[in-house]
């Protein structure tokens, strides 16, 4: 179980008096009056009881086959009696480290900047390693989000724009006429050139745009955004985590990275199609910069195949044995 060193919290929901404890299980004690926690009896569930777990703005819902349960964000609360959003990165890191010891459960959550915990496995992280500690930049993450908009902008600019090009060419034409005037043939071409460029500045700023409407989207609903992150590249994987909750033992193995892409401000590497890895360039000294990246790439191009994926390519075709002995022992037929 990933992040199984985290110790278990107590949560209390005076609104319905009732007690949840999220560690190793999850338990609910329903608090009645004139009854200390110690003398109630709990409902304890093991995590493989639940069939959905999903994490929303305001809460974490559990479901099984003959309950459903929650967990709200205001209860979380610190010896002040404020919000805590530490406590809650603890809960979602116990959370995620027991969904990724039953990979069965259904999981979903909203915007992040960080990678799920279900993707990690528990290893120790080598002493040779680049290690970083930092708080992400609104802007880097802005820019780098522009980045990776920028393929399909690309694609987009170049389906539409010679089409816009030619279709205002052909509307000055049809309404101003003259199309054999050398002049207003050049007067045209000027005013479509100038009507495309409209059209790429434009694309940029919705670029733009779109990445600061993503930057909102993680400060409503991930709280590490403003927490400070410890960032880990290594032999056996990478890892970036809250420093609250990350104690060097537990990473995400290089074969669940797909592939690796370099900004002016990042690193950033991909599982599936999906950026899970941020890891800022400032945070290492410029000379180290290209060794790095060269790194990154070598581990991601040389990745381990994973262990179940080398058990089933190892492992001989029974059906195949099978069908060759019972084809060997037929009878020829004349």
């Amino acid at each position: 179980m990933a992040f199984e060193s985290l110790p278990g919290i107590k949560i209390n929901d005076p609104a319905i008096k009732r007690t949840y404890i999220v560690a190793d299980f999850f338990s609910v004690y329903e608090n009645h009056e004139h009854e200390d926690l110690e003398s109630s009896f709990p409902e304890i569930y093991q995590w493989s009881d639940f069939s959905t777990i999903y994490e929303t703005k305001t809460s974490f819902v559990f479901r099984s086959t003959n309950s459903n349960g929650r967990l709200d964000k205001e209860f979380v609360i610190s010896s002040e009696l404020v919000y805590d959003p530490r406590i809650w990165l603890r809960i979602r890191a116990i959370v995620e480290g027991a969904i990724a010891a039953n990979p069965e459960i259904e999981y979903s959550f909203g915007k992040r900047v960080l990678p799920p915990k279900i993707l990690c496995s528990g290893c120790e992280v080598p002493s040779e390693a680049y290690v970083a500690t930092g708080i992400y930049d609104e802007w880097e993450i802005n820019n780098s989000n522009v980045v990776l908009m920028n393929p399909i902008l690309d694609k987009l600019i170049w389906m539409f724009g010679p089409l816009a090009l030619i279709t205002a060419f052909i509307l000055q034409v049809i309404y101003f006429g003259e199309f054999w005037n050398t002049s207003a043939l050049l007067t045209y071409l000027v005013i479509s050139i100038l009507f495309g460029g409209v059209i790429g500045i434009s694309a940029y700023l919705f670029s733009a745009y779109g990445a600061r409407t993503l930057y909102k989207k993680l400060v409503k609903e991930d709280p590490a955004i403003f927490e400070e992150i410890t960032f880990v590249v290594c032999e056996e994987g990478f890892m970036s985590s809250e420093s609250c909750v990350y104690d060097f033992s537990d990473i995400i193995q290089w074969h669940k990275a797909a592939y690796f892409m370099e900004t002016n401000h990042m690193y950033i590497i991909f599982a599936d199609s999906k950026a899970i890895f941020w890891l800022p360039k400032r945070l290492f000294p410029k000379e180290v910069h290209q060794e790095l990246s060269d790194f990154i790439t070598d581990r991601i191009l040389h990745k381990p195949i994973e262990k179940e994926e080398t058990e089933k390519a190892e492992k001989p075709d029974k059906s195949r044995e099978n069908s060759l002995s019972k084809l060997n022992e037929e009878p020829s037929q004349a």
